[in-house]
Order: C-alpha cells, then structure tokens, then sequence
C-alpha cells in the first residue's frame, strides 16, 4: 500500500476496457520519457563537451532550453485546456522533437546548436505536464496511484544511466543523441495508444480563474520555493558529471552514481502519500528543500570521499522524489478542472524553465570563473533561501487529502 487514498470511479463515466494494458502505457510513457532524461542530464553535456565546447557555452545551450520552458508551457496548457485533447499534440510534439534533436549532430557552429536546441524545447516541454494531469485524471476513474505509475520514470532514468555509463567508456559519447532520438519515438508510440480522459471535477468558477488563483500570496510563496528549489539543482543537472570526471571519476562510476540517487527515489515514490498525510504538504515541502541545501554543501566539500558522495545521492529521494510528488499534489489541488493544464505548466515554467534557465547560465559563468566549489556552495544558500519561503506555502483544509489522485472525491482545494 502506498498511503494515497483510492478514488471512487465518477458517476456516468464507463470503465476502462482494459485497465492493466492502460496502466501499462501510461507507465511505459514515463519509463521511455525519463529514460531520456537519464541519457540527457549526466552524458548530453559531456557530449558537447567532447564536441569542443566550453563549459560557459554549454551553460548558455543549456539555459536557452530551460529559458523556453518559462513561457511555452503555459500557452501549451491553455491550448490544450481550451482543445480538451492532450495526447495527439503530446505524439506530434514528441515527433518532431525527434527529427530536430537527430539534427543537433550536425550543428555547424554553436548559434546553430544553440538555436536547434531552442527548437526542440518548444516541443519537448509540451509532454510532461499534459502527461501528468491525463496520468492523474485516468487514476480518479481506476482508482490506481500515482506514485505506483509515476516511479516507472525513475525505473527508466535508473536504466538508461546505469546501462549507459560503461557502454560509453567502451564507445565514446558517439551514440548518445541516438539513443535519446529512439526514446522520442517510443514516446510517439505510447502517447497514440493511451486515451484523452477529463476531470472528474468540475470547475469551482467561485473561486475566480486561472489567474486569480495564481496571484494568491500563498501560492506565490509556494512557485518562490520552487523557482529556488530548480536554481539550486540547475548546477547538478548541468555540470554534475563533469565535475566528477573532472575529479578523476570513470563514466561507469558517474553512472551508477547517477542511479544510486534514483533508486532511492524509486522507493520513496511508494510511500509519498503516507508521508505527505502523516507530516502535511507544507513541511514536507520545507524539508525537501533543506535536503537539497545539506546534499550541495556535501557536495562542494566532500566530492573526493566517495562514502559522502553516495549519501549526497541518496538525498537525491527527498530534493526530487518527495518534492515532485507535493509539488504535483499542491498544483492538482489548487488549480482543477479545466485549470489544470495551465497549472501544471505553470509549475514547469516558473521552476523548470526560469529556475532552471538562470540557474545553468549563471552556475556555467561561475564555473570558468570561480570554480565547481563555489557554485554548490552558492547552491546550497539558494535552497536554504527557498525553505525559509517555503514556510509560506499553502496549507490545504482536509479536503485537500495528499492522494495525488484524489480529485474525484475532494473537490477544489481551499488555501489559508
């Protein structure tokens, strides 16, 4: 049991036909989405490093991907709440993100790179926030958790690192941008088999709309925390692999140390909801982010004694695993109904894409200047910032319960 409270089906709404092949499509999505990932984060920058750019270009290409994320999935959101489809434009999108990342290779120059990754961008953040409202909203109607689909991501970013590491010790990083090509167009393939499905909620127009809701004192604390929380992991998600290599660490050990930190949020993926029940959201939220501060700091002091450094990964369960999974919560029960999309983006926007695109800029320049050390000591004061704000994040009433998927029962969230 994982502790998330099983929602009735809606009246009025048929069964799912075949419930365990749907679960697996929707598992399977996330496995092949964050096995790319796991391909991206720690070998696309020794990639482009071993195609002869620095460590400030790679921050600059890096930054302009996440620099998309801080507008584009708004406006995805709003089109696809206005649409009320989500999975054909999530299977058009992944499509072309193929065809434009099989280009990067052959990139001329860095405007080039910079700009073919831009491109990719704008498709590629459409998936993941329309993918977890269809996720959450298919689990009101089966009564599944969330967590139990969500943790095959993890799966498949513990996969893909560590198969990846000694293959690429044996071949180079030649292959990396293939692999991550046939991951999109698995995606293609599942997004076209999992049906669009709506909430179970209707829309509490009493509450004011979308941007009512987002101006609320209590939710800006909240994206506060979560722009911070994203700036103090841009460093890790950027440079993190170069900076072991740097210290003398093989690609196979970077890899496992890679999935060392996920197979640890796989566990604790199965227990969020008891967690988040027990403590409540916002002290959950508070101590994910002081994890993180703890984790940077051990992290710029400690990188050459390889015990601290597996338990610097092992934090990895609370900075990521626990924070998505209330982040994800907090979003769901805030923003329902027809919301949700533009919700969710917004999410995505203010943390991943504006935390996410200073974060890889300014860690990258501080890299060249000031050194790795700096930068994870810098953020560990950023994510100490954003458990201080984080104090001020919504608590929901009762109703609100931290089911992930219990919309179906609960209704819209009230904020104090």
């Amino acid at each position: 049991m994982t502790g998330h409270p099983r929602p009735q089906q809606g009246r009025g709404c048929s069964p799912e036909p075949m419930p365990h092949l749907l679960q697996t499509r929707l598992a399977g999505f996330y496995f092949l989405y964050y096995a790319a990932v796991g391909v991206w984060v720690p070998y696309w920058p020794l990639y482009l490093h071993s195609l002869g750019y620095s460590a400030a270009q790679i921050g600059i290409t890096l930054a302009a991907t996440a620099l998309v994320r801080v507008a584009v999935p708004v406006g995805w959101g709003w089109i696809m709440d206005r649409s009320g489809r989500r999975m054909p434009w999530i299977a058009g999108a992944m499509l072309v993100c193929a065809v434009l990342f099989a280009l990067v290779p052959l990139a001329p120059g860095f405007g080039a790179l910079v700009a073919m990754h831009v491109a990719y961008a704008v498709f590629w953040n459409v998936a993941l926030p329309a993918f977890d409202v269809v996720t959450l909203n298919h689990m009101a109607r089966t009564g599944q958790d969330y967590a139990r689909i969500r943790l095959w991501g993890s799966v498949g970013f513990v996969v893909a690192v560590a198969a990846l590491g000694p293959v690429l010790d044996l071949t180079g990083v030649g292959p990396v941008p293939w692999i991550i090509v046939a991951a999109m167009l698995g995606m293609v393939w599942m997004a076209l088999n999992v049906p669009d499905v709506h909430d179970l909620r209707p829309h509490d127009h009493a509450l004011g709309g979308f941007l009512k809701r987002a101006r609320q004192p209590a939710v800006l604390a909240l994206l506060g925390a979560c722009f911070l929380s994203q700036l103090s992991f841009a460093p890790f998600y950027s440079f993190f692999s170069l900076y072991l290599e740097q210290n003398s660490y093989s690609r196979t050990v970077i890899g496992l140390l890679w999935a060392l930190g996920v197979l640890a949020e796989v566990i604790v993926f199965l227990y969020t909801g008891r967690i988040i029940r027990r403590y409540g959201a916002r002290p959950v939220l508070v101590a994910s982010l002081l994890s993180s501060a703890l984790r940077w700091w051990l992290l710029a002091l400690f990188v050459e004694v390889p015990v601290l450094l597996a338990i610097s990964q092992l934090l990895h369960f609370m900075g990521f695993a626990v924070y998505h999974a209330v982040t994800v919560h907090y979003i769901h029960e805030l923003f329902p109904g027809r919301l949700q999309g533009r919700g969710q983006a917004l999410l995505a926007a203010v943390s991943f894409g504006l935390g996410g695109a200073l974060g890889a800029s300014l860690s990258g320049w501080v890299w060249d200047r000031l050194g790795p050390q700096c930068v994870y000591l810098a953020a560990a004061v950023i994510a100490l910032i954003g458990a201080w704000l984080s104090r001020s994040a919504p608590s929901l009433r009762a109703e609100a319960r931290p089911g992930l998927a219990s919309g179906a029962e609960t209704g819209s969230a009230k904020v104090r």
